[in-house]
């Protein structure tokens, strides 16, 4: 919140300024006009925290000296009354500077009745979660803008095809985006995970499902598709469970009917098989899969139907939507201290920092060990995909950029869902206790507060905090740096 630096005179030199424009012009003309909306997007979060600290400054009668987006060295700043404005070189974060944030601080004798360590434990608390606060109502206004937009898509049972994959039983049967199932076998589908229940049960088989169209309904046969089950991934050497054969030695493979033709009498043989890989979106071709065994289909597969669902959303009057905001920011909450806390004491830490810094997952290293071709190399090291999935790694600022552009690809209202999130999760983690954090700021003014009880006023030896402040801080630099050398030399797959 605050950056401790030598006053300067004001810099009116606009150079800096165009330079970063043209950096975010570049970015718009050689990546995507969705990068330049999620970095700004970023920056003005960034702007209205420092704006919610400033803002509450002014009002509780405090000094804010200086507001700049930034750090490192003047880029562009103005003087306005006894606030200084600007821009700084590195784009990584902003501050609010007050007079007397600390002991450590001279304050003029004139401004003590205004510097922060003067005033009222109430007032204190409000200046440093007012960043925290304002991210929760940024959160509530990107919320209100999806639920009134787009509508409410929290019914389970509301539900359509989004996509349909390549040489499945979704595109032998017709199917088509918007359609919605309605039953397979003859029992009636409750929902899409209901929906995914029933295929994989019938791996192979031929039933009848039922789905409407422009409110026709249609009922037609298919033989459902399968995936390889982990029994039946181990009867290969070099694929995994939930891969999808699609041909084998140049021949297309449709069912596992077709898949055991093939097979016939090649045990102990290799193969190459064409596969619609589980941990990556384009098909791969493997020229030496060996064949340990053959499976029957209920031992080798699971039922594969080939389509993702697509939300159909509840109609969210403007009215109506405060209320969804409201509810949707306490759910948004919740789930951001439960991924917190798992991350924490799940071991979600360790295994990212294990994994950044080899390159490799446990079980990736024993099958790299074990491979005897080069398919099973190949094979070990998709592990590590698999293993590690892209959600639960913590991202850097680019790392975020990236997510967000992926969402905003895939529409609008992902780009709002995802901002609020990041909203949520930047608020709850500034008001971690500790500081330089803003929540160490409230420690300190719950124990200054605590100890003057009695009429002695308490305040708080900085320079015996100092040390954890450092710790704090380059704790937060090592993993902020980790993050960044990940999302740099694996970026984030969304899938």
């Amino acid at each position: 919140m605050t950056e401790p630096m030598t006053p300067q005179e004001p810099k009116g030199d606009v150079i800096g300024l165009l330079l970063m424009a043209g950096l975010l012009l570049a970015l718009g003309l050689l990546a995507s006009w969705t990068w330049v909306f999620i970095v700004l997007a970023i920056i003005f979060m960034i702007f209205m925290h420092e704006m919610g600290h400033y803002l509450t400054a002014r009002w509780t009668g405090m000094k804010p000296t200086e507001f700049f987006i930034g750090f490192g060295p003047r880029l562009w700043s103005f003087r306005r009354g006894e606030t200084e404005y600007g821009v700084k070189a590195i784009p990584a974060g902003a501050y609010v500077r007050i007079e007397g944030m600390h002991n450590l601080e001279e304050v003029l004798e004139e401004d003590e009745p205004r510097a922060y360590r003067a005033k009222s434990f109430p007032r204190k608390v409000l200046v440093v979660s007012a960043g925290s606060i304002m991210h929760f109502l940024m959160a509530l206004v990107l919320l209100y803008a999806f639920f009134v937009g787009w509508g409410d898509p929290s019914d389970d049972e509301a539900w359509a095809v989004g996509s349909v994959s390549s040489q499945s039983a979704a595109v032998e049967l017709g199917i088509e985006i918007g359609d919605e199932i309605v039953s397979v076998d003859g029992i009636e589908v409750r929902d899409f995970l209901h929906f995914g229940e029933l295929v994989r049960e019938r791996g192979g088989q031929t039933v009848d499902i039922s789905y409407l169209r422009d409110e026709e309904l249609i009922t037609d046969a298919v033989t459902i598709g399968a995936r390889l089950s982990d029994d039946g991934a181990e009867a290969f050497g070099g694929l995994l469970e939930n891969d999808r054969i699609l041909q084998i030695d140049g021949v297309d493979v449709f069912s596992w009917d077709d898949v055991l033709l093939r097979l016939d009498g090649k045990v102990g043989e290799t193969i190459s098989v064409v596969v619609d890989p589980v941990d990556a979106i384009d098909l791969q071709v493997f020229d030496d899969i060996e064949v340990n065994e053959i499976l029957p289909a209920n031992e080798a597969v699971v039922g594969f139907f080939g389509i993702s669902q697509e939300r159909i959303p509840e109609d969210v009057g403007p009215v109506e939507g405060v209320g969804r905001a409201i509810t949707g920011l306490g759910e948004y909450t919740q789930l951001a201290f439960e991924n917190m806390w798992d991350l924490v004491t799940g071991g979600g830490l360790r295994n990212f920092v294990s994994d950044t810094v080899t390159g490799n997952t446990e079980s990736a290293d024993e099958a790299l060990a074990e491979a005897t071709n080069s398919a099973e190399r190949e094979s070990a090291g998709r592990l590590l995909d698999v293993d590690n999935p892209d959600e639960d790694r913590i991202l850097s600022i680019y790392g975020a950029a990236r997510a967000g552009t992926i969402l905003s690809g895939e529409g609008f209202e992902n780009a709002l869902l995802f901002l609020a999130g990041l909203n949520i999760f930047i608020g709850i983690f500034n008001m971690f206790p500790f500081p330089p954090l803003d929540g160490g700021h409230v420690v300190v003014a719950m124990y200054e507060r605590v100890r003057s009880i009695g009429g002695r006023e308490h305040r708080v030896d900085y320079n015996k905090l100092m040390p954890l402040t450092y710790a704090v801080f380059l704790v937060l630099v090592g993993f902020g740096l980790l993050a960044l050398f990940r999302d740099i030399i694996d970026p984030i797959n969304l899938g």
